[in-house]
């Protein structure tokens, strides 16, 4: 977010596999890459950041990328409720331009269809063929600032312009908002949503740092960043999404200044989040949390409980590697898309399979590895858990149900 070249180190993680690089069967005895994982702080912004970073090529072009939005469950109902409020808000004609920027699939878009002109653009080729596949106009490229001009010039320019947790994924923010400002309307409005600091360390929630992230953001950043090019954050407000995320409203000074932006604003200095004293705390909770982690499955493996984790996402790759929770632990991961399963999880080659198949083989304790979703996995469930099964939900407190 700015020219800083002086960082503090905020938490080392050590070496993680990419998160995204699930193995095909034939490829196991492969060599996998690692890469270190180191978290700081830029002493002049404040931002909270990885600073070696892997190409966003590797992570993006050079594989398949295996996150569809529309498989998540409750998602599209998430994202119904944010199409919603942005249409009563900010389009006032169907001939209004959205642009989302890290469209995926075309899950949030596809709420707009028929009440706005849309336009996505994603680097993922294959998610961007299922969008398409949809009738989603997208785009497969990253978004700079000279893609918002061209947009701009060929489709005209937007009256939103947003993009839900896939700006932390940019490296060129910088880059990024040169293409806003080249793309929005003189009465639009730019909207982010994306990993919130304040609530990774309220809640001592390092399942979002893995390598796909290059950002942590505070809502003071953001106020600080959008100034340089004439923007200004207007709204925000904190959304349950990924356990706590930050959505921001900006536009050039033209709407007025909202009380719970205000709110969150007086939260942010009184729990002095941006300071590096804050970063060192919730280092020590993070190895806190992760070696009780450990413990506790240790305790139930000894005791001869069977486990095996729910849900293969990234996030919980980052839980299992910061407890070296391995194949030892976990005999498999359930997860419900079908783009995972048959799949092996990087170097520690815990095979992905589907709910059905697991039931031939149901464990004592499912290991919740998407804990944002825990409630719906519980409730789904049911029929599991009145039997007897158990689930374990790996941050916090590391609660048993």
């Amino acid at each position: 977010m700015c020219d800083g070249t002086q960082f503090d180190v905020v938490i080392d993680l050590q070496e993680h596999p990419l998160v995204n690089s699930l193995i095909r069967k034939a490829d196991l005895n492969k060599k996998e890459p690692m890469f270190p994982l180191v978290v700081k702080r830029c002493r002049k912004c404040s931002l909270v950041q990885l600073v070696e970073i892997i190409d966003s090529e590797e992570i993006y072009r050079n594989v398949d990328y295996l996150f569809f939005s529309s498989d998540m469950p409750t998602l599209s109902d998430y994202f119904k409720g944010f199409a919603n409020d942005i249409q009563k808000r900010f389009i006032k004609s169907k001939n209004d331009l959205v642009v989302e920027i890290g469209s995926n699939d075309g899950v949030m878009l596809n709420h707009f269809k028929n009440k706005a002109r849309i336009l996505g653009v994603d680097p993922s080729t294959n998610v961007v063929l299922r969008a398409v596949k949809r009738g989603i106009p997208t785009m497969s490229e990253f978004f700079t600032g000279r893609l918002g001009g061209l947009i701009a010039k060929e489709w005209g320019t937007a009256k939103v312009v947003m993009g839900s947790n896939c700006i932390a994924h940019l490296n060129n923010l910088r880059d990024l908002l040169e293409g806003v400002r080249a793309l929005l309307a003189p009465d639009g409005v730019f909207i982010v949503e994306a990993n919130y600091w304040g609530g990774m360390v309220k809640n001592t929630n390092y399942s979002l740092i893995y390598h796909d992230h290059f950002s942590y953001f505070s809502l003071k950043v953001w106020q600080d960043f959008a100034k340089k090019y004439g923007l200004r954050v207007f709204d925000a407000v904190v959304t349950p999404a990924q356990g706590g995320s930050l959505r921001i409203f900006m536009d050039r000074r033209k709407r007025p200044v909202t009380k719970r932006l205000k709110a969150l604003e007086a939260t942010e200095k009184k729990t002095k989040l941006n300071t590096l004293e804050t970063g060192h705390r919730y280092r020590d909770n993070v190895w806190n949390v992760a070696k009780k982690l450990r413990k506790t499955l240790e305790d139930l493996k000894k005791g001869g409980a069977k486990l095996a984790g729910y849900g293969a996402a990234a996030k919980g790759f980052t839980i299992l590697r910061c407890s070296g929770i391995d194949g030892k632990f976990l005999d498999y991961f359930v997860d419900d898309s079908p783009a995972k399963q048959g799949w092996y999880t990087p170097i520690d080659h815990i095979p992905i399979i589907s709910r059905k198949e697991a039931e031939k083989r149901l464990p004592d304790y499912f290991v919740i590895l998407a804990p944002n979703y825990a409630k719906v996995i519980v409730e789904k469930e049911k029929k599991f858990h009145k039997a007897g099964g158990r689930f374990v939900v790996p941050i916090g407190n590391i609660d048993i149900l």
